[in-house]
């Protein structure tokens, strides 16, 4: 009889480990991210604005399992507004943007637990919007001009595990080719655009993987 249960829990012994193995799923390639932090506007953007917010959403490919992979953006950036005063009044800006991102991401395999950095450069579609305002003592007037075009983004970032959360700090460079109004301009018939560069920080962190 002791032999009996002895050559049972042998069994039972060797084969749990292979049904655990047989039963563990393997990391999907694809995750969600999620991000948000502040933006600080660069060059002749800053002259017209704060800093202000940014806000984002996308799903990664391949960077849970693989060196490398794909991450495509939908992204909200508002800047703080930028104001004028004098005894006749005063004028306001504040420019923001949406933008869809897709993103090349690359950075060495390393077990989860560690910090993991990373590079991430890409092209995407900016709608850039300035809302203005002119305010004096005989009347408020106010609108808003926007354009879209093409702009390049890159940076670089850590990965790290937080409260049992794959999380991820990252600051990356935005030039948008249509990111504000020229002020500039002598065209007093038509609005202008001009390039503008920001540069948000930002934390978040993956669902899945």
């Amino acid at each position: 009889m002791n032999r009996f249960f002895t050559t049972v829990a042998i069994v039972l012994a060797a084969g749990v480990p292979a049904v655990t193995h047989a039963q563990t799923t393997p990391a999907s390639p694809v995750t969600l991210v999620l991000m948000g932090g502040a933006a600080m506007p660069m060059g002749d953007l800053d002259d017209i604005s704060d800093m202000g917010f940014t806000l984002g959403a996308g799903a990664e490919f391949g960077m849970s399992v693989l060196p490398f992979g794909l991450r495509a953006e939908l992204g909200y950036t508002r800047f703080g507004a930028w104001e004028v005063s004098s005894t006749e009044g005063s004028i306001s800006m504040r420019p923001s943007n949406l933008a869809v991102t897709l993103n090349a991401v690359m950075g060495p395999t390393v077990p989860a637990s560690q910090i993991r950095p990373y590079f991430i450069a890409g092209v995407g579609f900016y709608n850039s919007k300035i809302d203005a305002e002119i305010d004096s003592p005989d009347f408020v007037l106010s609108g808003n001009e926007s354009k879209g075009g093409f702009g390049l983004n890159g940076g670089a970032g850590l990965r790290f595990q937080f409260v049992g959360f794959s999380s991820f700090i990252e600051a990356r460079y935005h030039h948008v080719f249509n990111g504000m109004i020229d002020l500039e301009s002598e065209d007093e018939e038509n609005v202008k655009w001009t390039s503008a560069g920001y540069l948000p920080i930002v934390f978040g962190f993956t669902i899945g993987g």
